[in-house]
């Protein structure tokens, strides 16, 4: 009967192998895209044999939506300090934004090629993945809802569809995501970009006079 420590030491090379094949699809994915990627192509970047890849996934759908679904969850990782301490007013609102949005700008940054796969091909993979995509848009978007709801029950942002508005939101950063990491704005830093937009969000086209004090616009 195995060891527990033997049990331990088998799960983490099972664990390190899944990661290498994540690592290995996303790298595949960015360079030659995901319908041109094959499992031997995967498994050949990976250093692994085709045994170790369907010991952890079952087909080329289930590693993208792997990870999709660790890109998203480190997106929403971001902005788990901003749900736990919620804005006490629309200066706090506007600081713990652009706080969150900046980190998750950095995870857009790391993850720059795999981003423009997922914003790339989308449109023309088959249903079932599209819909894993717009499932990522539908999460993003419920969260600025639970912000926005916040705001207007403390009575620091108007009554609106808070619906409609987040789905805005989320339509709005990624239009902008997919701008910059094609190179449309290449004199920007991540930085300056987020500002931007949160304080457009913020602030929409009033001059900033009108606006209640917002803090320093480069804090971070």
């Amino acid at each position: 009967m195995p060891s527990k420590f033997r049990k331990q030491k088998d799960q983490e090379r099972k664990e390190h192998s899944r990661r290498q094949l994540l690592k290995a699809a996303g790298r595949v994915f960015a360079r030659i895209g995901y319908h041109k990627t094959l499992i031997s192509d995967i498994v050949a970047e990976a250093g692994f044999g085709q045994g170790t890849f369907y010991r952890h996934f079952s087909s080329k759908r289930e590693i993208f939506e792997n990870l999709l679904e660790g890109f998203v969850s480190d997106l929403l990782r971001e902005f788990s300090d901003m749900s736990a301490h919620l804005p006490k007013d629309v200066q706090e609102y506007r600081n713990a934004s652009l706080r969150a949005t900046l980190r998750a700008a950095r995870v857009v940054e790391r993850n720059r090629e795999l981003c423009l796969v997922f914003l790339r091909e989308t449109p023309t993979m088959a249903d079932d993945v599209s819909e894993a995509v717009s499932g990522m848009y539908d999460r993003l978007a419920q969260l600025a809802r639970f912000y926005l709801d916040h705001a207007v029950a403390q009575g620091f942002a108007r009554p609106c569809n808070a619906d409609l508005v987040s789905q805005a939101i989320v339509g709005m950063g990624t239009r902008m995501v997919e701008a910059w990491l094609r190179g449309q704005y290449p004199d920007m830093k991540p930085d300056e970009l987020v500002t931007e937009i949160v304080d457009f969000a913020f602030q929409g086209l009033a001059p900033r006079a009108d606006m209640q004090k917002t803090g320093n616009r480069s804090e971070t």
